[in-house]
């Protein structure tokens, strides 16, 4: 592909420096128009990745909104009881027991019992691992030993009736990625050896094939279709071929993949989260088997959903993907208060983004990665300290976050999960370039041939337009800057020359022999923006500034039915950044991130004069 200079030579620039723009909105045009017809443009060979994720460890939150919610999740975690997390389990085979209940889900006679155990295992090994906090490395293994003293006393592995009968597939998959975060990031060698026990334990009580469900109530409820992304990663760790085969059993081709990847739209009436997350044991099937059909069903996938989006980035009012061209979205403000399921849907959302920025490294998914990290799950309500979690977001009139109405759901374990994946998303790498994909505090620490490259991002993004990339430690690789789509006038200036104007939609480039203390300063307007309901309904728009959605404050009655001019008659708080106002039939209604809200009520959609 032919590359975009920017006048750099006329403006003092080294003729060692380069400065370009990828051509990445032309590629995105290119493979949208090839998807239709069930084909893909991928750069890649079969089983490869273009650019790779960074091993937690490696980037560090160092300020900021990610940071700030990363520390609570990491706390908050952490103060779980052990023997209440264990008692359901120890209960089961006679052990003692001592402790509370859990409560809700979670208990022996809970719709699920003990659902989110594996997560919570997890969840913690990922934030030892990112952090370093040998504390939450201590818990894990803590865990894992409380779980090997019941399996060894029984063949049923499931700490309640519900679980093995409801849901079996889906809490075998929860306790296969645990082990596989215990053994594989807190260095626990019992839950590798626990592994092939616990999968052949559970196996007799799930479907010998993959059952599709379709919505949120119909039978049946389990999610066999879910369990091969784990189960690819169990052949790898253990070198067990079996694991691999029963991955491949598992995989929803026929009622899934197959129909994406020839381009047909299959999403209505399907569950929105487990259709969302199997996508993510597409994208290592595809790894696993080098079958490309897999990257053509996730690119697909990704344009049918786009049309299923909220201002958000979220989908699936009471959890099914809706008919198009019918007003669904718009209806569901009306009849529904559970439009996006949140932890959940956002987790696997986020999985999906970053497969696709592996597979072909365009900026567009790492924009609605970024819509959509900052809109749902850095905007869900914080967690209570027994059991109180957010699962639903409202998007209709006056609504508020709330807890689920039963405690511990399944959204308690997408949560630490997708906090702790904070540090996976915001830079990317290959060979020779270095990604930054998301405008954080942070340090990444790359690792190279070479020797090690250290990067460090200052910034106020997005209360602010602007950040700065300082070179700690250099050598010669390429910078790519993702310049988001939405934008307009975006700049970059290489050590405080001239600043040189970046085009939306793409990376603009920086190959260089580093130096440290070297520092690149970027400059993304976030202009005012809206976005409608649905193509039927035009005029009812939600408020973005740059990727994060806005909210009217503490609405009246009636408010979502008046006229306004979004954007245009939105004026700036005085002292209060971030935050607008502006005057509808005389009352005043104040504008803020989503993000900002906790206990207050708010509307996210207005009908636009």
């Amino acid at each position: 592909m032919k590359s975009q200079k920017l006048n750099q030579t006329s403006r003092g620039w080294t003729r060692r420096e380069i400065i370009r723009c990828t051509v990445g909105s032309l590629a995105a045009t290119a493979l949208t128009n090839l998807q239709e017809q069930g084909q893909s443009n991928t750069p890649l060979a079969s089983g490869q990745e273009l650019v790779h994720e960074f091993p937690y460890g490696a980037v560090r939150l160092t300020g900021g909104l990610l940071k700030q919610q990363f520390d609570r999740i990491h706390s908050h975690y952490l103060s779980l009881s052990n023997d209440r997390l264990l008692k359901v389990f120890r209960q089961r085979v006679g052990l003692p027991a001592p402790g509370p209940d859990m409560g809700g889900w979670y208990d022996t006679n809970g719709f699920v019992p003990a659902l989110t155990f594996g997560q919570y295992i997890s969840g913690l090994a990922r934030i030892g691992a990112a952090t370093g906090d040998q504390v939450c490395h201590d818990k894990v293994r803590s865990l894992v030993t409380g779980f090997a003293e019941f399996l060894k006393r029984t063949e049923n592995p499931y700490a309640g009736p519900g679980a093995e009968k409801m849901w079996p597939a889906y809490v075998m998959d929860k306790y296969v990625v645990g082990l596989l975060d215990a053994y594989q990031l807190s260095g626990i060698e019992q839950a590798k050896t626990l592994l092939p026990e616990v999968i052949a334990k559970c196996r007799p009580f799930i479907s010998p094939v993959s059952k599709d469900r379709i919505g949120k109530k119909d039978p049946p409820y389990d999610e066999t279709y879910v369990l091969s992304e784990n189960l690819f990663a169990a052949a790898e760790v253990t070198g067990d071929k079996k694991y691999h085969d029963l991955a491949v059993h598992y995989l929803l081709d026929r009622e899934w993949f197959d129909p994406l990847a020839m381009g047909q739209d299959v999403l209505p009436t399907k569950h929105s989260y487990s259709h969302t997350i199997a996508l993510s044991s597409g994208g290592q099937a595809f790894l696993a088997t080098g079958n490309p059909k897999y990257i053509r069903a996730l690119e697909n996938a990704w344009r049918f959903m786009e049309a299923q989006r909220f201002a958000s980035g979220g989908w699936g009012p009471e959890e099914q993907f809706v008919e198009l061209g019918q007003g669904k979205l718009f209806e569901s403000l009306s009849n529904s208060a559970a439009h996006f399921e949140t932890p959940c849907g956002s987790y696997a959302d986020l999985k999906l983004a970053r497969y696709l920025i592996r597979f072909t490294g365009d900026p567009r998914y790492a924009d609605g990665l970024e819509r959509t990290l900052y809109n749902t799950m850095l905007a869900t309500r914080l967690p209570d300290s027994d059991g109180g979690y957010p699962y639903y977001s409202n998007y209709g009139a006056n609504a508020v976050k709330k807890y689920y109405h039963r405690k511990w759901p399944c959204c308690s374990g997408t949560l630490v999960q997708g906090v702790a994946d904070y540090v996976l998303n915001i830079y990317f790498h290959d060979d020779n370039a270095l990604y930054v994909n998301l405008f954080t505090s942070s340090v990444v620490r790359w690792k190279r041939p070479s020797g090690t490259v250290e990067v460090e991002q200052v910034t106020n993004y997005p209360a602010e337009d602007t950040s700065r990339v300082i070179i700690r430690s250099g050598g010669r690789f390429t910078l790519k800057l993702r310049i988001p789509a939405w934008t307009r006038g975006a700049t970059v200036r290489v050590n405080g020359r001239t600043p040189q104007p970046a085009q939306p939609g793409q990376y603009a480039v920086i190959e260089r022999n580093w130096k440290a203390g070297d520092t690149v300063e970027i400059s993304i307007p976030q202009p005012l923006r809206t976005l409608p309901i649905d193509d039927s309904h035009p005029d009812v728009v939600a408020l973005l500034r740059g990727a994060v959605m806005y909210v009217g404050l503490n609405p009246w009655e009636g408010l979502e039915q008046a006229r306004i001019a979004l954007p245009s008659a939105l004026k700036p708080l005085k002292g209060q950044a971030e935050r607008y106002v502006m005057n509808v039939n005389g009352k005043e209604l104040v504008f803020v991130p989503y993000f900002e809200v906790q206990m207050e009520s708010y509307n996210t959609y207005f009908r636009r004069s």
